[in-house]
């Protein structure tokens, strides 16, 4: 007696038609009834009566299956509680910022491991600002971070994988748009768009200090809501942008251009795990950020 064995009668016992079990099983009538066969040989008696009319269970068969149900519906339970949990433990839970993740995450989901025509289940993305992301790492809740220039934390370990040059963003007709670089007081006076301050707190406090140096403390600073907003709102404004020069990758907005700013401000793309993080299972992934992030053509 087996599980298959018993899988066929269940299911034979509630449909009492072979082929529609079959059919639910996925499996040729012969192969169901052969199945059925060989368990009424191990119980010893008939489970079923079967003619051209009709399929009912025997009384062998209904004791059988009074005593069988329960503890087969236990160990399919078992079995998926088993499951759940295996793919908790092997599932890697990556949390990432909505630039970082159009950038890196397409390549990281390339490079997985395939089965057949699928990619194998190893990591689920979940759309997360940076500041999130250090606290649900840092709980568990995320296994890996792929965010902006992170806090250092006691919980915490922060890898940064490509230092990134901030770029002042401009429209084309724009007097500095014919310049090599912008120097940051050539900006005071004039509104600076930036995507808000959770996603980037690190680059933020950065670019206000920059500001403030270089005397332009006062300078009006804007939230634009996502990053690929930035550009289209520069381009139809007179307003200028700070963004890290990722946004220059694949930029589809006409009249827009990227120049680095004098002093130079930089931030890093970085993973984030915790300290006491020690799973083999996931650093196939964290090479591959790493090796992804290391890979951003941001001179083309």
């Amino acid at each position: 007696m087996n599980l298959t064995q018993l899988e066929c009668f269940l299911t034979v016992a509630h449909e009492l038609h072979f082929a529609k079990a079959a059919q639910r099983l996925h499996r040729s009538p012969a192969s169901v009834s052969e199945a059925v066969s060989a368990l009424e040989r191990a119980v010893g008696g008939a489970l079923f009566v079967r003619n051209s009319r009709r399929v009912e269970l025997t009384q062998h068969g209904l004791a059988f299956l009074a005593d069988i149900e329960e503890p087969y519906q236990q160990l399919e339970r078992a079995h998926r509680v088993a499951w759940e949990r295996g793919q908790k433990r092997y599932l890697a839970h990556v949390g990432h910022t909505a630039e970082l993740g159009h950038l890196l995450l397409p390549g990281l989901y390339a490079a997985t491991p395939r089965h057949g025509e699928f990619a194998l289940k190893l990591w689920q993305p979940v759309l997360m600002p940076t500041q999130e992301q250090e606290r649900a790492v840092e709980s568990g809740a995320l296994d890996i971070g792929l965010c902006w220039s992170a806090h250092t934390r006691p919980a915490l370990r922060c890898f940064a994988v490509r230092e990134v040059s901030v770029v002042a963003v401009l429209p084309g007709e724009d007097p500095l748009a014919g310049q090599s670089t912008v120097r940051l007081e050539q900006l005071a006076g004039r509104p600076i768009l930036m995507t808000p301050r959770h996603d980037n707190p690190d680059l933020d406090r950065r670019v206000r200090s920059a500001l403030a140096l270089a005397s332009a403390e006062q300078a009006d600073i804007r939230e634009v809501a996502r990053y690929d907003e930035l550009a289209l709102q520069v381009a139809t404004s007179r307003f200028a942008g700070l963004h890290p020069e990722t946004i220059g990758i694949g930029n589809r907005v006409p009249n827009v251009c990227f120049r680095k700013v004098e002093p130079a401000i930089t931030t890093s793309i970085c993973t984030l795990v915790r300290e006491d993080y020690d799973d083999p299972m996931f650093d196939p992934l964290l090479d591959t950020l790493a090796t992804l992030a290391r890979e951003l053509d941001l001179d083309g």
